[in-house]
């Protein structure tokens, strides 16, 4: 127990000496292979993207939402964004549209190919149930056929 102790303190101290010299956490977040995903967390994920999506069909930023982080010069930069932006948009809103109808559709296969999926997944379901009970249905025949063939065989 000691040693084991001893051992874990040391790696704690490791751990320790490589935060110094990075001078910050070196935790960090950690992504799972996808294969790895139980039926739920697959959902989840197949959810939490679809929101995504839907968020961002609209490429166009709104004219009023143009924000700026800076306290003191941030009003003149947010004008002039805004004037940048109302001069472009005359060459830019065609494309845009373009592309939110772009958007659009692939939100609206994203959800398609989502609910297809979900109803994939029913029919697999209902098909290993009904394997189940035909498996079930085959040994049950299997052993009165073997019984028949045990009282034959007395017969005989």
């Amino acid at each position: 127990m000691t040693k084991l102790k001893k051992e874990l303190y040391d790696k704690k101290e490791e751990i320790r000496d490589i935060n110094e010299l990075a001078n910050k956490e070196i935790d960090r977040k950690l992504h799972s292979p996808i294969e790895d995903f139980s039926e739920r967390e697959l959902e989840s994920l197949l959810d939490e993207h679809h929101s995504l999506l839907a968020k961002s069909v609209n490429p166009l930023p709104e004219k009023m939402v143009i924000p700026s982080h800076r306290k003191i010069i941030g009003k003149p930069i947010v004008w002039i964004k805004r004037r940048l932006l109302n001069v472009v948009s005359a060459y830019v809103t065609p494309i845009m549209v373009k592309q939110t109808a772009f958007n659009q559709k692939c939100v609206e296969l994203y959800q398609a190919l989502i609910l297809h999926q979900k109803k994939l997944r029913k029919k697999i379901n209902h098909m290993e149930e009904r394997v189940s009970e035909c498996e079930a249905h085959l040994d049950i025949i299997s052993k009165k056929l073997k019984e028949l063939d045990t009282k034959l065989e007395q017969n005989e």
